[in-house]
Formats: structure tokens, C-alpha cells, sequence
């Protein structure tokens, strides 16, 4: 919204949980373990894009153009 840059992220904490994913391959699941793990200080890109949009640092479209699940942001 001001122009520039700001970083988006999403972040993954080794838990038993997600370590237990890892070890058995279930990739398809860490993202679902990455949503509900907020606790235990993770996020997903889309979680972060969401906190963007609202503090007003970036647009929606700003957001639409680089989530994953772009329905969150129309």
C-alpha cells in the first residue's frame, strides 16, 4: 500500500508432530499440521498474507497474486 517491499512467510516448527510427518512422508498432511499449529508459532503464507491484508500493509490483490487459496482474499 506504501510502496516497496514486505516479506511474507510461512513458518514450520519441527514438533513431534511434523517430524512424525516428515519421517512417515506425509507431505500432504503438514500443510493442515502447519494451519493448526499457530501455538507452537506456525503459519501458513496465506495465514501471514491474511495479517498483512487486514493491518493494511498490503491489497488483497497484492495477496490474491501469491496465495495459495486465493478464495480468502476476493
Amino acid at each position: 500500500i506504501g510502496g516497496g517491499r514486505i516479506a511474507a512467510h510461512e513458518i514450520m516448527v519441527g514438533t513431534p508432530a511434523i517430524r512424525n510427518l516428515i519421517r512417515e512422508a506425509k507431505v500432504a498432511q503438514m500443510y493442515s499440521a502447519i494451519q493448526t499449529g499457530r501455538r507452537e508459532g506456525m503459519q501458513t503464507l496465506d495465514q501471514n498474507l491474511k495479517e498483512l491484508v487486514d493491518s493494511g500493509k498490503i491489497t488483497s490483490k497484492a495477496a490474491m497474486a501469491k496465495a495459495v487459496s486465493r478464495d480468502m482474499f476476493r
